[in-house]
């Protein structure tokens, strides 16, 4: 794979947030919903844009240069729109030529990305297919959150899905700490056919309650399947945040029943925050102005 700085911007910083780019409007949402989350940070954003080498046509392929070009204007017009809103952030850009999933992932461990940001194709069977091929292979790629843009960014509550595991405490302090610095209230549900105890999910979630107490918590402990309860409390929130385990033996089970359901349909943003990383918190910096 090539990587090409695209021609307005800086070269691109280590951290921060990486934002993928296909040229659709859902895309775009989500680079801006990525920007805004950047400049609430005090982070760099990176915007990517990746194409792949057709082999399925006689025609004549585009030579690279042509199609490295044509990525490097979408981006330059998308990021002067995430200027427009956010003059002070600091944004650079980047094409690479390959699969999306894999060029994205290749990206977000070379830039050490704190967070990787892309849209959702929408509903139904075509959009699972072309969602299955980026959101699920950086969800199975990668070892940092990855925020799915869909739905509505709604003023309601921060949505926590809790699965009663060890695997639960990366999502719950990436969800407490999304949930602390917008100013929202969280909503903690845990959802199964045997579930816990309130008591024991109260328990659970005590030690970030001290350590952001400013944050409004609700728990609520369902007889249901997990993905169905929290599907059902989607509409209206502003971020959905579940767990993942990249190398459990039952991990693309569980996904399959959890994280993919949530990625297909919910009714909001959506974060899968993997176990096994520690979420890194956003430092509270002063952003200075830059030249585009």
């Amino acid at each position: 794979m090539s990587d090409y700085t695209t021609s307005y911007a800086r070269k691109p910083e280590l951290g921060g947030i990486l934002a993928g780019f296909d040229g659709s409007v859902v895309a775009r949402e989500a680079a801006l919903w990525a920007a805004a989350e950047a400049h609430d940070r005090g982070s760099p954003l990176v915007l990517a844009r990746s194409y792949e080498r057709p082999i399925w046509t006689d025609a004549d392929p585009l030579p690279d240069d042509a199609r490295a070009w044509h990525c490097d204007h979408s981006l330059r017009v998308l990021a002067d729109e995430c200027r427009a809103h956010h003059p002070d952030l600091r944004i650079s850009g980047l094409i690479r030529d390959g699969h999306p999933g894999k060029a994205l992932a290749g990206l977000a461990t070379k830039l050490d990305a704190d967070l990787v940001v892309i849209g959702s194709r929408g509903y139904g069977p075509i959009a699972r297919l072309v969602l299955r091929s980026t959101a699920a292979d950086l969800v199975h790629l990668v070892d940092r959150p990855v925020v799915v843009v869909r739905g509505a960014v709604g003023p309601g509550p921060v949505l926590l899905g809790l699965a009663g595991a060890e695997t639960d405490r990366q999502a719950i302090e990436f969800a407490f700490e999304f949930a602390a610095r917008h100013g929202n209230a969280l909503h903690a549900v845990h959802g199964h056919h045997h579930a816990r105890r309130p008591d024991a999910l109260t328990r659970c979630l005590a030690p970030w309650q001290e350590r952001y107490p400013g944050v409004e918590v609700e728990t609520e402990v369902v007889r249901d399947r997990p993905s169905h309860a929290l599907l059902e409390r989607s509409a209206g929130a502003r971020l959905l945040v579940v767990g993942s385990h990249r190398h459990n033996a039952a991990h693309r089970v569980l996904l399959g029943s959890i994280s993919h359901t949530t990625l297909y349909h919910a009714e909001c943003p959506v974060a899968v925050v993997p176990a096994g990383r520690a979420v890194r918190r956003p430092a509270p910096t002063t952003v200075t102005s830059s030249a585009g």
